[in-house]
């Protein structure tokens, strides 16, 4: 068994949100991560310039196509799965961690050796300000928030607790669970895949935690767009028909589910445009 986390990178023609990524994980304080890029098959040069300027510090996986984000990640899941380590992180390759970011995951870790694990992650553009300060699901009204969204970071979220779901953003796990649940979904396109998992993660008795004293930044929504794009909020559309008729096998209930989110989704979408999100 190797005694190390691994940190798998997901990049798809993302070359300078990568290389910043990579190096604030170089930059990390205590024990070092196994590091796997997977690239799915980029075109702009960002697998060639990552074994260029990285060498042996990280483990390049190339995909011979885009396999979008559960193939991809389920491609270093593999792989970190095959090397026995004792944890997997799927990190965004659009984020950077702060210095004692793995050591503050490796105690918690430590105290549920069992649970997934998510940190505090906030917008790279306004730092001080939370993106995910924890997850609260409603499957029956299809609500998936994140808590804190939005809020300047005064301590008010910074008890380390249980939480409905993690984010793919930043999501680790211990390899039982890949290994009891399986991989990520790959029917569910772009969006939900983390929703998806940890449903699936909970049904199988796996808890999961909120750690608040790791820290990640987070350029929202870089590769599709924009939090507001039209791309984004199709993919979303598509994923959660997916995602409900997977979680929610009664139809009316998935009915009413779906009507839910039509309904209200416009309000939330204006109060993000209305607070300038970005």
């Amino acid at each position: 068994m190797n005694e190390s986390i691994a940190i798998i990178v997901l990049t798809f023609n993302g070359l300078a949100y990568t290389r910043e990524c990579l190096q604030s994980i170089a930059g990390l304080r205590g024990e070092r991560p196994a590091v796997y890029v997977v690239d799915n098959a980029s075109v702009d040069g960002t697998a060639e310039a990552i074994e260029r300027e990285f060498g042996n510090s990280v483990t390049l996986l190339r995909n011979p196509s885009n396999l979008l984000y559960a193939g991809g990640n389920n491609v270093g899941i593999r792989r970190a799965l095959e090397d026995g380590h004792t944890g997997i992180l799927l990190l965004n390759n659009d984020t950077y961690v702060a210095v004692d970011f793995l050591e503050q995951l490796q105690q918690a870790h430590q105290e549920k050796p069992h649970a997934i694990l998510v940190p505090k992650i906030y917008y790279a553009s306004e730092p001080d300000v939370l993106w995910y300060a924890g997850g609260t699901a409603n499957l029956r009204r299809a609500q998936f928030y994140h808590r804190g969204i939005r809020e300047k970071d005064t301590g008010q979220f910074d008890a380390f607790e249980p939480t409905d779901w993690a984010t793919g953003c930043a999501l680790f796990a211990p390899p039982e669970i890949f290994e009891t649940v399986g991989l990520l979904d790959v029917a569910l396109g772009l969006y939900n895949e983390d929703v998806d998992f940890c449903l699936r993660a909970k049904a199988a008795n796996f808890e999961i935690y909120y750690v608040p004293s790791a820290r990640v930044w987070h350029k929202v929504s870089a590769a599709v767009g924009g939090n507001l794009s039209w791309k984004k909020l199709s993919l979303k559309w598509r994923s959660l028909r997916i995602l409900l008729r997977k979680h929610l096998p009664d139809p009316w209930e998935r009915a009413s589910a779906l009507l839910d989110f039509i309904v209200s989704e416009p309000f939330r979408a204006a109060a993000r445009y209305l607070q300038k999100d970005s």
